[in-house]
């Protein structure tokens, strides 16, 4: 029978700039996502104790010992938070990787480490089928939780178009036909919290 998947609680050692990373990314994996439906701290309650946390950071940074401590309290609340997600998530017994990991949690598998660098996404493709958008279609990178994606127009500045959970649905919309867009895309966890950016690949929007 195979082993459920562990999930990671290292988020607790994070500094205070990783974890605000950490929190953002797990909005947007644990929005909408079918296989977590129950959450013991639902996304509406997760970001209002994020802003609080961003908010705390904020004024610690110019602030004195008062400031400092709500900084600490309101880390330790949403860390607290974060705990009762990742015990949920650990307590539906899921035995793939690559379920868990749409979470934007880690895991802990025996001998791998989810926190080595995250190799660069390969095998990186677009699809202009649908008129007005691109697909982007690429290889999973092992241990991932998400996925940023950038596109741009000739050597223009590079616009978001948004971190995605996994490599399924990328779509680029609202573009214009007859243009030719170039898009890059890179892993987001790991040790570095992002790999490098993939090679640059360009097609015209239909």
């Amino acid at each position: 029978m195979k082993k459920s998947i562990r999930v990671a609680l290292s988020f607790a050692t994070f500094t205070n700039n990783q974890l605000n990373s950490f929190v953002i990314l797990l909005i947007v994996c644990l929005k909408n996502n079918a296989l977590f439906p129950n959450l013991p701290v639902n996304i509406a309650a997760l970001t209002a104790l994020l802003t609080t946390f961003q908010q705390a950071q904020a004024a610690a940074a110019i602030g004195g010992p008062i400031d400092t401590a709500a900084l600490n309290e309101a880390r330790d609340v949403l860390i607290g938070a974060l705990r009762q997600i990742a015990g949920y998530i650990q307590s539906l017994g899921l035995t793939s990787e690559s379920d868990v990991l749409s979470s934007g949690f880690d895991i802990i598998l025996p001998n791998k480490n989810p926190h080595l660098p995250l190799p660069t996404p390969a095998g990186v493709g677009l699809d202009n089928s649908i008129s007005t958008q691109l697909w982007v279609l690429l290889q999973a990178v092992p241990n991932a939780k998400a996925y940023q994606v950038q596109y741009c127009i000739g050597t223009a500045s590079w616009l978001e178009a948004g971190v995605f959970p996994n490599t399924r649905n990328i779509i680029i919309p609202n573009l214009t036909p007859g243009t030719v867009y170039s898009v890059r895309v890179r892993a987001v966890g790991g040790s570095t919290q992002y790999s490098s950016w993939s090679a640059v690949i360009s097609l015209m929007s239909t």
